[in-house]
């Protein structure tokens, strides 16, 4: 499995006061998250975490690309370090599952590490999350904040290979939409949720395509299994590879029942659970979805 790792070093001086400090860290977190968020997904979610964490000081991800052996910087707010090797202590939390507090080799700043895990729970690698190291810091503190933060972070990663995805996927297809907001509002309401899609044909287009999902891909073409779906109504229930999720995807319709495409649910699964229970757990979530859709083209609006 490759390993990831997900380091933050947002770089701010010393200012010796620690509201000067925050306060220049939210300006850096501004700007860095004004920046268009080109190449991978991982810079995207690098980007929305620091716009989201202003009190943090640093960040980059690091990870093991697709055929190598090697774990190098793949996304940073400080361009200069991508393609660098990644902090040893990354590798070691992503290797012991371990979390370790440290003081970091720039001065100012105390580093957390923590394992980085993908929507099953699955260890992918560390993410370092770099916070100002004042006198009396509570180090318990800072540990419970980091793992909050990670722990919304890894309900947006699918997998490793995940955060190797283009970003955007598709130029052209908005990300965002109402469809979006559809997601990040389900995935909200319902924990138990790994991964929520919905699938849908964008206006003045022939392609169906994901309008909206918790691990990017906006834009990605439907492949044959989600066409038969949509043209069938018959839904694709599978168990992933490696045996830890069930998916149910299904027809999805708007409020009048006209076919637009589909959505995808995937929940935990393991050896003996009922699937018919989870499947039709997912029915009754669609069935919510549906009565919160006009029509097709609402979910390629604008967020409100």
């Amino acid at each position: 499995m490759a390993a990831i790792v997900l380091r933050i070093s947002l770089g701010v001086v010393d200012m010796g006061r620690s509201v000067l400090c925050c306060v220049f860290s939210l300006f850096l977190s501004t700007v860095f998250a004004a920046q268009a968020p080109s190449g991978t997904y991982a810079q995207k979610l690098l980007i929305d975490l620091a716009k989201a964490n202003p009190q943090l000081l640093a960040a980059a991800i690091s990870a093991t690309p697709p055929k190598s052996s090697d774990s190098i910087v793949i996304a940073s707010t400080d361009p200069s370090v991508i393609g660098a090797k990644p902090d040893p202590a990354d590798v070691t939390v992503a290797g012991t599952g371990k979390i370790a507090v440290v003081a970091s080799a720039v001065p100012g700043r105390l580093d957390v590490h923590l394992p980085l895990h993908d929507v099953s729970g699955d260890t992918i690698g560390a993410l370092t999350l770099s916070y100002p190291n004042q006198a009396g810091a509570d180090r318990a503190a800072l540990e419970q904040s980091a793992e909050r933060i990670r722990d919304a972070l890894h309900r947006r990663i699918s997998h490793a290979g995940n955060l190797f995805d283009p970003y955007p996927y598709d130029p052209e297809v908005a990300t965002n939409t109402y469809a979006q907001k559809l997601v990040d509002e389900f995935m909200d309401k319902y924990p138990e949720i790994e991964i929520f899609a919905i699938h849908a044909t964008p206006p003045d287009s022939d392609y169906n395509v994901i309008a909206g999902s918790n691990i990017g891909r906006i834009g990605k073409k439907a492949d044959n299994d989600d066409m038969r779906c949509v043209f069938t109504g018959k839904p694709n229930l599978e168990i992933n590879s490696t045996g830890k999720r069930f998916e149910s995807e299904m027809q999805l319709h708007d409020r009048a029942g006209r076919v637009i495409g589909a959505v995808g649910i995937v929940v935990a699964y393991k050896k003996g659970d009922d699937r018919q229970a989870l499947h039709a757990h997912a029915e009754q979530i669609r069935a919510e979805l549906e009565k919160r859709i006009a029509d097709s083209s609402s979910l390629f609006r604008p967020a409100s």
